[in-house]
């Protein structure tokens, strides 16, 4: 009853709200692959993505059920963060063979920030949870016994977790070792490790396509450091929340409490596995750490929370402490609620909604407009035409130098509210460079006739009294920036496009 309480807990802090947020621009490309035909999407992957397929078939099947919405699409994501907690709970009690232990493992895993912040969004971290949960659940019965049967579905689970993103190495390679060493001379556990590697190689060829496009070098401009420091904050918080500084504190002070109740209290059984569980996440953060640092980033260690959170869980079970124990517990699942409430209730901590700024554009063509005319959309420092293509399916690039019967320019702006914008991995300017929104832009025949905000977004509208003839070099200044040197940034005929976004009936 308890397991199923908890669950109950972590379906409701998953679901509530979801479709509130609209898409961001990662999440764009999902919603942008599924649209298509099966085979198109397929055929897409290798040049959009840098994740393997599995993720985007099901969401392909999902959407045809239940739609395109935020709150259709972002659903799957809750359904696998739901579905992980039940996992989890017995993966520890097999691990362990603490029920305490592991009851209080499943309330940390329910009330856990940045499982829930990815319970809500439309990309494959969910589901990579869920799958490296399987694993462990499958590894911790293995490791008991070698049978065929039992190697067999250890084996099964880290196919799908490869097949769901490649980061489930982190999971599979630390299992995959253990077992090896502690049971050398078993045969089925060769034939597992020789399933496992094939998936891999079978992988192989589509890992190096995707990673020739580049879509992951950005990770890798980043610094490292701040990727580091990022890990421990983002594990026990979540994005972001309110009084972070004091939160932050607090669930430290807990965890390094739950370490020294492993060290010193727990016995037995218990005592093993967290350090099983514990070796393990140690292990694969060595490997994402090590070779995998250009790519290293806290979303990407999502298949270690769970086995770290285990040898916390069985701190806090320590049978000699249990009321220090339970109430450590209730502390951090307390941080957990706050952080996740502070997340529904404050913009500037959720995701870019972009639908807002495409409500704010309204109907095109507008009263009084014919539906030869247009209207140019100019989104300063504007990655692409996504997401906001996913609320204006009309918008198209201009592609063309010259553009007609053009009766309104609207320029669009992300301006600068929380210091989060531009490189970031969260957030509502994630993505976005934070600029400042001009009174008005000189363009030939037309005038400034509203100035709108949006939350964090500025909008500048500009009509002409008839349609004119636009050359887009004449509405270029939005995409011009300043260097940090002084000197003056002017895109390329493509960057230019990239920014220069056409609507027309």
């Amino acid at each position: 009853m308890p397991v199923v309480l908890l669950t109950a807990l972590g379906a409701f802090l998953r679901f509530f709200y979801i479709g509130h947020q609209g898409f961001w621009y990662d999440e764009s490309y999902t919603v942008f692959l599924v649209k298509h035909g099966s085979g198109t999407m397929l055929g897409l992957i290798p040049q959009l993505e840098s994740t393997p397929p599995l993720y985007y078939l099901i969401t392909w099947a999902w959407a045809r059920i239940f739609g395109f919405s935020p709150a259709a699409l972002k659903s799957l994501s809750a359904l696998f963060g739901t579905l992980t907690i039940p996992v989890a709970y017995a993966a520890t009690r097999k691990l362990l063979e603490s029920r305490r232990a592991a009851l209080i493992l499943t309330a940390l895993v329910a009330c856990n920030p940045l499982l829930i912040w990815y319970s809500q969004e439309t990309r494959a971290y969910e589901l990579m949870v869920l799958t490296c949960a399987l694993t462990l659940w499958a590894f911790a019965y293995a490791l008991e016994d070698p049978r065929p049967k039992l190697m067999a579905l250890w084996a099964l689970a880290c196919a799908v977790a490869l097949v769901t993103h490649y980061y489930a190495v982190i999971a599979v390679v630390p299992e995959a070792v253990w077992l090896l060493y502690r049971h050398r001379r078993a045969r089925a556990v060769y034939g597992a490790l020789a399933a496992v590697a094939a998936t891999g190689f079978a992988l192989l060829p589509l890992a190096l396509t995707q990673n020739r496009t580049g879509n992951n070098s950005w990770i890798a401009n980043s610094s490292y450091l701040l990727r580091l420091r990022q890990v421990p904050g983002l594990f026990l918080l979540g994005p972001q929340t309110h009084l972070h500084t004091l939160l932050e504190l607090l669930a430290l002070a807990t965890v390094a409490l739950a370490s020294v109740l492993v060290v010193r209290e727990a016995r037995g059984r218990e005592r093993r596995g967290a350090f099983l569980a514990g070796g393990l996440a140690l292990a694969g953060f060595l490997i994402a750490a090590g070779p995998g640092y250009n790519t290293f980033l806290g979303r990407n260690l999502l298949p270690l929370l769970l086995p770290a959170a285990i040898f916390l869980a069985a701190g806090l079970g320590a049978a000699r402490r249990r009321l220090l124990g339970l109430g450590a517990t209730a502390l951090l699942c307390a941080i957990g609620v706050t952080a996740v409430l502070s997340v529904d209730t404050t913009y500037a901590f959720q995701r870019p909604n972009w639908a807002l700024v495409a409500a704010a554009f309204g109907r095109w063509p507008a009263a009084g407009q014919s539906r030869r005319d247009g209207r140019i959309i100019v989104v300063q420092y504007n990655p692409g035409i996504l997401p906001l293509d996913l609320y204006l399916p009309d918008l198209r690039y201009a592609k063309q130098s010259t553009l007609r019967r053009i009766t309104e320019i609207d320029v669009v702006a992300a301006l600068p509210h929380s210091g989060l914008g531009g490189f970031c991995w969260w957030g509502s300017e994630c993505n976005l460079v934070p600029s400042r929104l001009d009174r008005h832009y000189k363009t030939p025949g037309f005038h400034v006739v509203a100035r709108r905000r949006v939350h964090n977004f500025g909008i500048l509208e500009l009509r002409a009294k008839r349609p004119m003839t636009v050359r887009l070099r004449q509405v270029a200044v939005p995409v011009r920036r300043r260097a940090p040197d002084g000197r003056l940034y002017v895109p390329t005929h493509a960057q230019l496009h990239d920014a220069m976004l056409v609507q027309q009936a």
